[in-house]
């Protein structure tokens, strides 16, 4: 319980700073953008639309990279070396601090995502319709031209429908976002802590940047490489829908497996690391 406590308080210092004030306020500002070409559409039919809209905006590349780079930002205070945390690892220990750091990253993972989540949703209120059903808008903009007609940067796939309800795939994509940004996080805190903080940035950023290689890539050779970039999965409502043939995207215990043993091992290696670590404290609090 006792770490728990300690995870929890320190997962409230990391999502109350300065770094997630910048990432709400340009989250917000950006899903306002993209909803208004369907907020027209919405009007011009009379439709409300469905609250699912998280992982469609996940499926746009523009979007989901500039998701992965704020949620880099938002952990670029990796190691965890602010004058703070000092007197936390004093009370606490190392290998207590190291595990409260790796839970307080996947709190702050899932905070950031439940707010993008939310923010996709926000500036379409009150034209939302609250069920658990498709409705009539989005399979409209599904199976017509009304995308490119309105300029509607969200892609909506179809085939999606039939395999889950809103409330499955909302509750499938946040949970995957979640688990693949505390695998970044957890993977920029073990590189701070065997080289340094440049180098575990520049390394989230490979891992995100990943994704075009994997979306450039020929649909045959695609599958294969989706299934070592974890910042792709992220476009699970593709998971129904074939390129050219074929079904690209692992599967989803696939994905939960690769990011569970992922996590572990980074895991292993960081409270392994931490216990003979020499501390170099900085006055980076923000």
């Amino acid at each position: 319980m006792g770490q728990l406590r300690y995870i929890w308080k320190n997962s409230v210092l990391k999502i109350f700073n300065g770094r997630s004030v910048a990432f709400a306020l340009i989250m917000l500002v950006t899903c306002s953008d993209y909803c208004s070409p369907l907020g027209r559409f919405m009007d011009d039919v009379d439709y409300p639309v469905s609250w699912c809209l998280f992982p469609f905006f996940m499926a746009n590349y523009v979007f989901l990279i500039l998701f992965w780079f704020l949620l880099i930002y938002i952990n670029s205070d990796v190691p965890f070396m602010q004058h703070a945390n000092m007197y936390q690892v004093i009370r606490t220990g190392r290998r207590r601090w190291a595990v409260g750091q790796v839970g307080g990253i996947f709190l702050r993972s899932f905070a950031a995502v439940l707010f993008t989540a939310l923010c996709t949703v926000l500036p379409l209120i009150p034209k939302i319709e609250l069920t658990n059903e498709w409705g009539k808008l989005l399979r409209s903009v599904a199976v017509t031209n009304a995308a490119s007609a309105y300029g509607l940067d969200i892609p909506i796939f179809y085939e999606i429908f039939s395999e889950y309800t809103p409330l499955q795939l909302m509750a499938l994509c946040v949970l995957l976002c979640t688990f693949i940004s505390g695998f970044l996080g957890t993977l920029m805190f073990l590189i701070s802590l065997y080289s340094n903080k440049v180098l575990a940035v520049a390394g989230a950023l490979a891992m995100a940047i990943l994704l075009f290689f994997v979306i450039n890539s020929h649909p045959m050779n695609r599958y294969k490489l989706a299934f070592f970039v974890p910042s792709i999965w992220a476009q699970v409502a593709q998971i129904a829908t074939p390129n050219l043939g074929y079904y690209w995207l692992p599967s989803v215990p696939y994905m939960f497996g690769f990011l569970t043993v992922g996590t572990g091992l980074m895991v292993a290696f960081i409270l392994h690391k931490v216990k003979r670590v020499e501390f170099n404290w900085e006055n980076d609090d923000v």
